[in-house]
């Protein structure tokens, strides 16, 4: 029932996008020709369906027809959400000139925002193959001698499956190792819910390196896959798996918080509340958000996690941590669905932020989900430098 009501709820918003796109398009380029409008209003109707039938379709079987229809229609889901940004310029360039008492070329402006939304998803779809590497600085009282001038790299939501593939694993590992890390810390969704070559795409994860090792928390996607399934996957890579517990390393304390978070601090294995002085903490949960569970059932912390997340925070700030790294939000992933992520996070979807004395780094991720485009800043890998903290 909640499947079919939420299919129902997206089903509807992507007729309204749809309408309101192809609305526009028959506006600008005053098509009034009653065959071709009924065609254009035909393949509006088609394609309002294709996302949610190609989720439908490669849950029920996994082929080279059902995995071409569902890249077919992520990609046209992108383009969809750039068409509409294009579409809402143009309506408000052209109210503009109305109100100012010029008269601007209606089909010209429709033909430069149907380009711009071309050529913008057209570089989302490189950029989403393409992560850069952000390095982060985050200051710490009591920092080890074993810890200065490290270096921490930090990949999240890498969404391995049927867009972000053996290649793409490949090439990320290669950035990785090249910039020659202390610690490789992976904060979920590294397979992606949709499906896909898992046990290939892991693979190269194989070739990873780091001289304090490779440590792994479980995201939301990796529930949408099996929670079973999923770990046994990644047992099979040099990755190791923290399940709520903490491990110390060289005077640096990790700790590891499996999505989707946990009933309280004492459920923590070898962890103590109370931190050792000159030891710096380090928690990584996938979502920028409160990690006690106040929900009785996974799907409603899931759906909690979506469309209203807590972001007090009161739970983590138990733990004692210098620094919790997250991942998760995308930073909205494709423009300007930035600004609900930064909205319904609270800030908190994107970058470092301090809150009460702990530090937060949201990543952005490294692969992505759904259409394979980032127009919403870009993907990235992370590197995190430990620097001591100067006075207040």
């Amino acid at each position: 029932m909640k499947f079919a009501l939420f299919a129902l709820t997206m089903t509807g918003i992507m007729l309204m996008m749809h309408y309101a796109v192809f609305r526009s398009a028959i506006s600008f380029f005053q098509i009034s020709r009653p065959g071709v409008r009924y065609l254009l209003y035909a393949a509006m109707v088609l394609l309002s369906f294709s996302f949610i039938s190609a989720f439908v379709a490669i849950h029920w079987r996994q082929n080279p027809w059902t995995i071409a229809y569902y890249r077919f229609a992520a990609v046209w889901t992108g383009f969809l959400i750039h068409s509409l940004s294009a579409a809402a310029a143009a309506w408000i360039l052209l109210g503009a000139g109305r109100l100012a008492g010029v008269n601007l070329p209606v089909k010209g402006i429709g033909t430069v925002m149907l380009a711009l939304a071309v050529m913008v998803s057209g570089y989302g779809i490189w950029a989403a193959f393409h992560p850069v590497v952000r390095y982060v600085s985050v200051p710490v009282a009591d920092l080890p001698e074993a810890w200065k001038n490290s270096k921490i790299a930090v990949l999240s939501d890498m969404h391995l499956g049927l867009m972000h593939q053996q290649g793409f694993a490949r090439h990320t590992v290669k950035i990785v190792n090249s910039l020659q890390p202390d610690l490789v810390l992976i904060t979920g969704d590294l397979i992606d819910g949709m499906g896909g070559p898992y046990t290939d795409n892991l693979k190269p994860l194989n070739d990873l390196e780091a001289r304090h090792g490779l440590f792994f928390v479980t995201g939301n996607h990796e529930h949408y896959v099996g929670i079973e399934k999923s770990l046994r996957l990644i047992q099979n890579t040099p990755l190791r798996i923290l399940d709520n517990e903490a491990v110390a390393i060289s005077g640096l304390e990790l700790v590891g918080v499996s999505y989707p978070g946990i009933a309280a601090v004492a459920g923590l294995g070898n962890f103590s509340q109370e931190k050792t002085p000159g030891i710096v903490r380090v928690v990584m949960f996938h979502t920028p958000t409160e990690m006690g569970i106040h929900e009785d059932s996974l799907r409603d912390r899931h759906l909690a996690n979506y469309w209203l997340p807590d972001t007090r925070f009161i739970t983590n700030r138990k733990l004692n941590a210098d620094l919790q790294i997250s991942g998760h939000t995308h930073g909205g992933q494709i423009f300007p669905l930035q600004f609900l992520t930064r909205w319904l996070y609270g800030g908190h979807d994107y970058g470092l932020k301090k809150i009460n004395g702990l530090y937060l780094y949201t990543t952005s991720g490294t692969g992505s989900w759904g259409p394979p485009m980032r127009t919403a800043g870009r993907p990235e890998i992370v590197v995190i430098r430990l620097v001591k903290k100067r006075g207040k």
